[in-house]
Parts: C-alpha cells; structure tokens; sequence
C-alpha cells in the first residue's frame, strides 16, 4: 500500500516554528492597542505571558497573531508566563476551558476557591489540572523570576472565556478608578460581579 506524504518546504515549514525570542508578550500587545497602562495589567495577568501556540481563529483579547497556529490535531493554546518573585495574577476564573500549569523552574503556589483559601505548591515538572468554573491564582514563590507552562483546552470559540473576581475589579477600582474598570470592560474584560450568578 502507498501512503501520500505531504511535501513542506523550509519556508513553510518556518510558519510552523515558534522562536521564543522573537514573541511578543500579550500584555504588551493589549497595551499598545488599548492604550492601557501595563501596570493595570500587571493586576489581571502574569508580568509577561508569552503564547507559543494557540488554536486558528482565536479571540483578539488573548492571543493576537500566535507565534504558530494550531488547532488541527486539538484544540488548545499553549503559553510560558513569566513573573518576578511573589508575583502573579489576582484570582480569575475560566468559565468553559480547562488550564493547566506545569512549573518550568521556581516553585509556583497556585490557589484555588472564591477567596483563593486553598493552595498547593509545584516544583519544577510537577502539574495541575484546574477545571473549568474554579477562581485559580498562580504566584512565583521564588527567590527570583520563574516561569510556568500554561495549556488551555476547549472547544473552538471558548477562548475568551476569562472573568476575574470581584476583588480584581475592586483592587483596580481602588487604585485606577471606576473610568479604568470601565474603559477595560468596554474592551472585552470581564469582571465577575456575584460569584453566585449562574455561568455567562
């Protein structure tokens, strides 16, 4: 029996590769298109969250232009986000996908519950699985920056499915006020008013 093989060349074979120097940050990229201060973000994301690769056709907000597109053989995106000691971002909540964290190099705590009241602790390869409707926090509690892989999976069209918590929209209300909060839903971010709503 023959079996057709596909011929790619170099060229097309490059659109394929995600050179880790060459990415661009997603904060950076929503900074610069929304004209919000990085500092605001500094609050909702990772200091800097890097995607290596992410479904075709993804929404705008998480991963403009991914450094390779995937999607064919599942749907997922896979990131590397990066955060100085102690660092990381408030309590969110991903309403349809799944996320899952694997440490690359520190030790990464990541929290879990409406108030973040449990946690465990990864060490470098270690991993967890959170499932969708669960608040999570992940924060580097190293000496020193750290960074951690993150895969979400789901269903094409459920990528932008992330809501922070009501104390995120509080902590930005408080040091940016109610016109930030504002300008940041305006733009596609959702804040979580009652975590006893049912699921958007």
């Amino acid at each position: 029996m023959s079996i057709p093989t596909i011929k790619i060349s170099p060229e097309e074979m490059e659109t394929k590769i995600a050179r880790f120097d060459n990415l661009v940050s997603t904060k950076a990229k929503h900074a610069e298109k929304f004209g919000i201060p990085m500092e605001v973000f500094e609050i909702m994301t990772a200091k800097t969250t890097f995607n290596v690769m992410s479904p075709a056709n993804l929404g705008g907000q998480l991963s403009p232009k991914p450094a390779v597109v995937g999607g064919d053989a599942g749907v997922f995106r896979l990131g590397i986000v990066s955060c100085p000691p102690k660092n990381g971002p408030a309590l969110h909540i991903h309403w349809k996908t799944h996320e899952t964290f694997i440490a690359l190099d520190g030790e990464w705590e990541i929290k879990w519950g409406n108030e973040g009241e449990h946690s465990v602790v990864l060490k470098p390869y270690d991993l967890i699985a959170v499932p969708p409707m669960v608040a999570r926090q992940f924060i580097n509690q190293s000496d020193k920056e750290a960074r951690l892989m993150v895969i979400i999976q789901g269903q094409p069209g459920e990528f932008d499915d992330v809501g922070r918590m009501p104390q995120t929209a509080k902590m930005i209300e408080e040091k940016y006020g109610v016109e930030m909060l504002d300008k940041l839903e305006s733009n596609g971010w959702t804040f979580i008013k009652d975590v006893n709503a049912p699921a958007p």
